[in-house]
């Protein structure tokens, strides 16, 4: 029983290092998963596809949190809060694709890419090599 608890609380501290450790590169990825991600999300609640929507939604549930970590880490308020709502849109249209709500599942993935663009305007510009955090 102890040797689990010493476990878990190293368990904990490396994942609270692992999301300290956050760079703008990892950044980078974190939205080249978004993107490819979104588009195969978006395609599979118009396909109404549960299986895809779930394995997408997953991706992109966890990815936005740790994109939420990544901006709470800097207090950026605002665009962590754009990345949790995206994380919710996801899960939500997630939920609703399983319960074969498709009406309720598009609503909800259409706030993902909304929830990009407003942090993209926000947070992104174009630089000489491609775009990067403002």
């Amino acid at each position: 029983m102890r040797m689990m608890q010493v476990l878990v609380v190293f368990a904990a501290g490396l994942a609270s290092i692992a999301l300290l450790a956050q760079s703008d590169a990892d950044f980078q990825g974190y939205m080249k998963t978004v993107a490819g991600s979104n588009g195969k999300f978006q395609k599979g609640i118009a396909a109404k596809d549960k299986a895809v929507v779930a394995a997408e939604g997953a991706v992109l549930e966890t990815t936005f949190k740790q994109v939420e970590a990544f901006w709470q880490k800097r207090n950026v308020t605002d665009a962590a809060n754009l990345a949790k709502q995206a994380h919710t849109a996801a899960a939500a249209a997630t939920k609703a694709a399983a319960a074969d709500n498709f009406e309720l599942a598009a609503t909800e993935g259409a706030k993902v890419g909304a929830t990009c663009a407003g942090c993209h305007m926000a947070h992104r510009e174009k630089g000489d090599s491609g775009y990067k955090i403002k």
